[in-house]
């Protein structure tokens, strides 16, 4: 009996919250203070990234200017501050020339979640330089798919034109 007293104390008292907390700008899962009943950090904007990188992983609550600013959120279950991070990957970046859009020479770099597809948009026929297509990340909204100012894209045909470089040149 004496054994199942000493076990539930010791259960009991070791089951503090755990949260991603920032240490001299590493991340790691930490034990917290028994009075914290919340982890905190960053704000994930899909295919974005981090919202604002000076917001740390911590035991805790927000900050008010934090809360304010929507750029740190709250949870309390042990390492639910976690962000895990799919691979970057890019997509066409557009310019508008003249009286359309075109595909810039470059491509831009898309932060996504590991759970979260790759995907790109980009410029609908009835974009004008009056709208704003400032990134060709992610997905259209319903609205922009509506009024024709945004198309759904893929990324696999960048990977396929890769891949047939790729081909080419290991067959020269």
């Amino acid at each position: 009996m004496k054994f199942l007293v000493v076990l539930f104390t010791l259960f009991a008292f070791s089951s503090a919250l755990k949260c991603h907390k920032t240490d001299n700008g590493t991340v790691a899962s930490s034990d917290c203070p028994a009075d914290d009943t919340k982890c905190s950090g960053p704000v994930f904007v899909e295919y974005t990234g981090i919202k604002n990188a000076t917001v740390v992983y911590n035991c805790g609550e927000c900050t008010a200017n934090q809360t304010a600013n929507e750029t740190c959120v709250e949870c309390a279950s042990d390492d639910c501050n976690a962000i895990v991070a799919g691979e970057d990957f890019k997509c066409d970046a557009y310019e508008f020339k003249t009286d359309a859009f075109v595909k810039s020479e470059t491509q831009e770099t898309c932060k996504r979640l590991k759970a979260t597809a790759a995907k790109c948009k980009l410029p609908g026929a009835k974009a004008t330089a009056a709208d704003s297509f400032s990134s060709s990340c992610g997905v259209c909204t319903q609205a922009t798919l509506d009024d024709g100012t945004c198309k759904n894209g893929s990324i696999a045909a960048v990977f396929s034109t890769v891949l047939a470089l790729f081909v080419l040149f290991n067959l020269l």
